[in-house]
């Protein structure tokens, strides 16, 4: 048989006895005595397989396969335990109770009193703002223009001072035409005219001097009156703003006696999960030194 022949041959033989193989041997091969050392030196057995009477090295390393294993360093194991087992004790307990007493602060006397003072002054001075109010518009509305109530007691101080002109100029107008043996004549009238045109002429320009003047004044009035519209009809709004700042001094501590109830009732609902939470937290948290063990098998194991 030609060589090329036994070549074939024996690939097909030897696919067929690889079967045959144990333990995970599949090959057949050309070894040499040091390459069968190195197969036992590595885990192979060096037996012979009873079926193919050939020699084999089944559980060698080569292609074989490894496990690792982890375990809590023992030196860390007695203390994990006894955290857990205090940890579970905890548990089994129930969630921690919320704290009993009033978590805010009421106001105390001064704010109290301030809070109640504020509220009890709020509209104390609408009256007050009224009167101001209405003063203003009647400003405004020009009612004091031709009608100063004390305009009338102005024109009878400054009437009095030409009436008793008039009077001094009578008596001296009188005297003299009595002296000179004229009382009653043509002369004597004439002067006595002259001295009421005199009277009449000078309370006209008081009369009109202090009409202007008033009037002057009184438009100034006016004119401001109208700057400070705006000034005074924010003033209606004082009482309500001191009672909205009485309102919101309260508000601030009924929120805050809100929030503190809303807290105590979250606690409520969600203390059993957290409680649990923290358990299993301490359970997968636990200290993570380890030690670790490897064992392989070789051949295919």
């Amino acid at each position: 048989m030609i060589i090329s022949m036994k070549i074939k041959l024996y690939n097909w033989l030897a696919k067929d006895l690889g079967k045959l193989g144990r333990e995970g041997d599949t090959e057949l091969a050309h070894v040499n005595p040091w390459e069968q050392k190195l197969l036992k030196a590595v885990g192979g057995s060096g037996t012979i397989n009873p079926i193919t009477n050939l020699k084999e090295f089944k559980g060698g390393g080569g292609g074989g396969q490894s496990q690792t294993s982890n375990a809590l360093d023992p030196n860390v194991v007695p203390y994990v335990k006894d955290a857990l087992s205090e940890q579970q004790r905890l548990y089994n307990e129930g969630a921690p109770e919320y704290y009993g007493g009033q978590t805010y602060l009421n106001p105390n006397a001064q704010q109290q009193g301030a809070i109640d003072m504020m509220t009890a002054n709020a509209g104390a001075n609408n009256a007050m703002l009224q009167n101001s109010t209405n003063l203003n518009n009647q400003m405004i509305n020009g009612d004091f223009l031709q009608n100063n109530p004390n305009f009338n007691a102005v024109m009878d101080t400054a009437g009095r001072k030409a009436t008793d002109l008039y009077n001094n100029a009578m008596t001296n107008t009188n005297s003299q035409a009595s002296m000179s043996g004229r009382y009653g004549s043509d002369a004597h009238a004439k002067m006595a005219s002259n001295n009421s045109s005199n009277l009449a002429q000078s309370l006209a320009d008081t009369a009109g001097q202090y009409a202007y003047q008033n009037y002057a004044t009184e438009r100034g009035n006016q004119i401001n009156a109208m700057n400070n519209a705006s000034t005074i009809a924010g003033n209606q709004n004082v009482g309500a703003q001191n009672l909205m700042n009485a309102g919101n001094a309260q508000a601030g501590f009924d929120q805050t006696a809100l929030d503190a109830s809303i807290a105590r009732h979250d606690y409520g609902e969600n203390a059993q999960q957290q409680h649990l939470a923290n358990y299993t937290n301490a359970v997968w948290g636990a200290p993570g030194g380890s030690t670790s063990t490897t064992s392989q098998s070789g051949g295919g194991k």
